[in-house]
């Protein structure tokens, strides 16, 4: 009796400890499940949040350099050109750009000067910045786009033409505290029609290179 007595508390007594066993070990997991958590939760507010969606504003002047059979007809030109970028996130962006060339028609006597108007919108992929030496950085960037040309001689009395243009682009936006410097190389296909004389349509290409001044944000 005492034997069945005894038996019987030890196997209760084992049963409370091995209650008692599993509760710390269940207690102990959901501690470390809050630690982890309560570790990490500080961690994701440490990451820096996506910059918010910027506009960058270009002055930019440049050359357009004729390629090709453009040799025979347009005279390499300066070249005016504004720059507006919508930047939702920092490796992309939608650029905008309003161009002025002053050429001159190589194909009518006299070689009256000749205004050339482009107007195109393009997307641009960017890299992030990489450390030249010192404080300047750079950041590469390459784009695709197109839009419409347009020109004219203001001399002569023609009615301007205007033709369908796409072009490719690459470039950098060289940095130093404030001060933002964009170099841009685009490569230009454009149907083509003379303005005095008519003929038929060709396909011609020229080079446009630009150079933009603005000033960043303090703290961008």
């Amino acid at each position: 009796m005492f034997n069945n007595y005894f038996a019987s508390n030890a196997s209760s007594r084992s049963t409370r400890v091995g209650r008692q066993g599993s509760s710390r070990k269940v207690f102990a997991t959901l501690g470390a499940i809050a630690l982890f958590l309560a570790a990490t939760r500080p961690a994701g507010a440490q990451t820096s949040p996506q910059p918010p969606a910027a506009w960058e504003f270009y002055v930019s002047g440049g050359w357009l350099i004729p390629t090709g059979a453009q040799r025979a007809s347009l005279k390499g030109a300066d070249l005016t050109a504004v720059v507006v970028s919508y930047v939702p996130r920092p490796s992309f962006a939608i650029t905008g750009t309003f161009e002025w060339a002053r050429s001159h028609d190589l194909a009518v006597a006299g070689e009256p000067k000749l205004d050339i108007f482009i107007c195109d919108v393009g997307a641009e992929a960017r890299g992030t910045q990489m450390p030249l030496g010192g404080a300047w950085k750079v950041a590469p960037f390459v784009g695709i786009g197109g839009g419409a040309r347009s020109t004219n001689i203001p001399k002569l009395p023609t009615d301007p033409t205007t033709s369908l243009a796409a072009y490719g682009s690459a470039g950098g936006e060289f940095a130093i505290h404030r001060v933002r410097l964009r170099l841009e190389v685009r490569d230009y296909v454009s149907t083509f029609k003379a303005i005095a004389g008519g003929g038929k349509a060709t396909t011609r290409n020229d080079v446009v290179i630009m150079l933009g001044l603005r000033f960043a944000k303090k703290g961008a």
